[in-house]
Parts: structure tokens; C-alpha cells; sequence
């Protein structure tokens, strides 16, 4: 027989695909391996608390040895790599709260994948590791009566650092959580005139975290409140320690004393929810850290319901106007213009950007967007709180934002 080379070809592949399957595989020292290229981790891996697929010596269990479509050659994306272990958390992920880097799959931006000297391999201290987004912790930690957890850095005493059904993340309602610690004695009823706290939210009044007030009170107090008048707005029952219900719709009652504010429901735009509660929706009743009585910075609580619109929030810190609050450019309440802008976008801008107002293209009157026949205005080139170039332009101010109009000149 006569053996063409292509025969000989698939004779020889033949007998090395049989020779390899009749092949014991080498055991790999895994990390040891590893570690003769990454020696950078020799140092990571004595820390105090590591990953348990490493500290077992697996390190392909999340690192394919050879190639893949992922960074640092990861097997799956982070998130879903991390969830194949951790599924409890992966389950949470349906609560009505969940933490900002749990949502965007960013389980790294806190925990150490390898090893880290804090527990579940955080990358710091709590406390520290929280106040590196949540920039109010700093001010917290000035105050001279602080909340016990916090002073002892234990953020996750009180909030679940993944997802909650709670607000702020606390692991339960805020009565419940505080009772766990402070007990419902005769000095706690008291202390609170008798009314029956069960479904009361304590950080009406007491700070979580700091305060310069003995018993956590915050600084800034409702009138009626300070005065030890609850009776203004409140309503008492026969029955002893049922005083807690209101005297009529919130909104109402409100504006009994701020009838100011009660006018500017009557403008065109008003700044409402749909219920008659809305004021507290911003605001504390009885006592708040941030003026007016907000439940949280001016910006935070714009955010708690305008964060349908991430640019504001997770951008916001790139923006030219940073630093400026939300009511320096809208009216909280009502307004005669759209967006609740305190004025016609020109003359808004003109207050701070004066040079820029009197140079500017032509504006108002005839000059009208061709675009859309809308009349021109600051707004027609210039993005109120971000942009993709600056000074806050939609499009390259060099000629991409020009052509836009001027087609063909």
C-alpha cells in the first residue's frame, strides 16, 4: 500500500490526540505558580482575612489560566463571578433599596478580591470606606455627641451594605432598629410625653450618626417643636398615648403658618408629589440638620426622587456648576417657568455669568432655533447641569455645536 503524505498526515494526528488522551494531567500548585509571575501578592496573601478560593489554593476557580474575554483574565464579569458563590446576595438584589455599587455590579469598588487586613475583605475600615463616597461622614466625625456605632466605626450595626427594604439601607424600620438598643422604659415614655412611638421614624429628631446636641437632637428645630408645642399640630385621643395623630392633612397644616409658600402652589409648574403629604416628603417636621428643615442636603434630596436621571447624580461632581445647590437656579415649590427655573433661562444665566450675557449670540425676540422653531436661548447650546464639552456645551463648541444650525455655511 501506498501511503499518500496527507494519509501519513492524519495517521500521525491520530496517533498524538491517542497518545494525549491516555495522558495523566499534571497536578498545578496553585497559588504557588501564580505567584513565580504575580510575586506582587505574596505581601496581599498574609493578609488577615483572605478570599476563600485562594486561601484553598484555587485560583482558576475565578481565573482562567490560559485566556478570556474578561479583565485580568476573570472568568465571568466580577459581579456574576462574585454571585456564583455568593447567591444570598445576589437573591437581595430585588429589595427596594440597593446600594449604588451593588446596582452597577461594582462589588470590587469595596471589597479586595484577594486578601485585606478588615472583614469580608473590605478595602478599609468601614467607616472609612463609606465616607469615601458619602462625603457627609467627615462632618459627622467633627461633631462632639456621636452615635455609639458610629464612633466605633461600625457602619453595618444599623445598615446592610448590599440592599435593604428599608431607606438608608438600615436593616430594619428605623423604630425597630433603634429599639433593639434603647429600651421602651418609663423614662423612654417620658421622655416623649406618652405618645405611642411604634410607628414613628426616630430620625425625625435624633441624628443616626452626630449631632452638637445632647441625645442626638438635631440642631435646627421646627417652631412648634422647640417650643414643647405639640399640641399645634397634633391631636389628643381619650386614650392615653394615642396624641400622635395629626390635626388635619400635613400640607394644610403647614400652611397655616406658611401661607408664603402656599402661593407659589398657584403658579404654573408647582413642585408637588400627588398627595398631601408632600411637604414632609422634603422636609422634617420637627427637626432637620440641613436648612429649611430638609430631611438631607439640598442636593440629596432632590436626588431621592430626581434620580431617575443619573448625569445629575453620578456625574454631578464633574460639572462646572458644581458647588452650586439646586435652589440657586430652581424654585422648590412653584414656578412660572419650565423646569422651575427662578427665570427665563437667559436672565437666570445672566445673574452670575454677566461678561457671557452681554456678549452672547443673538437671543429672544425673532431669533428662533431652526431646529424646532423654539426661541433661542442659553439652553439651546448649553446644558443647565452637564455636557460632553465644556463650558457646558452639547456639542464641540469648535464647529460640531455650530453646523448644528448652520448647515452648509
Amino acid at each position: 500500500m501506498i501511503l499518500t503524505g496527507r494519509y501519513l498526515l492524519a495517521l500521525g494526528i491520530l496517533a498524538a490526540a491517542a497518545s494525549f488522551a491516555g495522558a495523566q494531567t499534571t497536578a498545578v500548585d496553585e497559588p504557588g505558580v501564580c505567584l513565580q509571575c504575580h510575586d506582587d501578592f505574596t505581601q496581599t496573601l498574609a493578609g488577615k482575612n483572605v478570599h476563600t478560593p485562594l486561601k484553598s489554593g484555587r485560583c482558576s476557580q475565578c481565573h482562567n489560566p490560559h485566556a478570556s474575554s474578561h479583565d485580568a483574565l476573570l472568568e465571568d464579569d466580577p459581579s456574576d463571578l462574585c454571585y456564583k458563590c455568593h447567591a444570598r446576595e445576589a437573591m437581595k438584589l430585588n429589595q427596594a433599596v440597593v446600594h449604588p455599587p451593588v446596582a452597577k455590579g461594582r462589588c470590587l469598588d469595596c471589597h479586595d478580591a484577594h486578601a485585606s487586613g478588615h472583614h469580608d475583605q473590605l478595602r478599609t475600615s468601614d467607616r472609612e470606606l463609606c465616607g469615601q463616597c458619602h462625603t457627609q461622614v467627615a462632618g459627622w466625625a467633627r461633631q462632639p455627641v456621636q452615635h455609639s456605632p458610629f464612633s466605633g466605626g461600625n457602619c453595618y450595626t444599623c445598615h446592610d451594605p448590599h440592599s435593604s427594604d428599608h431607606r438608608g439601607l438600615i436593616k430594619k424600620s428605623a423604630f425597630a432598629l433603634c429599639t433593639g438598643c434603647h429600651q421602651v422604659d418609663a423614662a423612654f415614655t417620658a421622655r416623649h410625653r406618652g405618645y405611642d412611638l411604634q410607628n414613628s421614624d426616630c430620625t425625625t429628631c435624633h441624628d443616626p450618626h452626630a449631632s452638637q446636641t445632647p441625645g442626638l437632637l438635631m440642631p435646627l428645630t421646627h417652631t412648634p417643636f422647640a417650643d414643647n408645642d405639640c399640641d399645634a399640630c397634633h391631636q389628643r385621643s381619650a386614650a392615653a398615648g394615642q396624641g400622635f395623630a395629626l390635626k388635619g392633612p400635613v400640607n394644610s397644616l403647614c400652611f397655616a403658618c406658611h401661607s408664603d409658600i402656599e402661593a407659589t402652589y398657584k403658579k404654573p409648574y408647582k413642585h408637588v408629589p400627588p398627595d398631601q403629604n408632600s411637604c414632609t416628603v422634603c422636609h422634617n417636621a420637627h427637626a432637620a440638620s440641613e436648612p429649611p428643615l430638609l430631611r438631607a442636603d439640598m442636593f440629596t434630596t432632590c436626588l431621592s426622587c430626581h434620580a431617575d436621571q443619573p448625569r445629575f447624580a453620578e456625574d454631578y461632581k464633574a460639572s462646572v456648576h458644581q458647588g452650586q445647590p439646586c435652589g440657586a437656579c430652581h424654585a422648590p415649590h412653584g414656578a412660572d417657568h419650565a423646569g422651575f427655573l427662578k427665570a427665563e433661562p437667559a436672565q437666570l444665566c445672566g445673574t452670575c455669568h454677566k461678561h457671557e450675557h452681554a456678549v452672547s449670540h443673538p437671543m429672544g425676540g425673532t431669533t428662533k432655533d431652526p431646529r424646532d422653531q423654539s426661541p433661542l436661548t442659553c439652553t439651546s447650546c448649553h446644558s443647565i447641569h452637564l455636557a460632553g464639552h465644556q463650558p457646558l456645551l452639547t456639542y464641540d463648541g469648535a464647529r460640531e455645536l455650530c453646523v448644528q444650525c448652520h448647515k452648509g455655511k
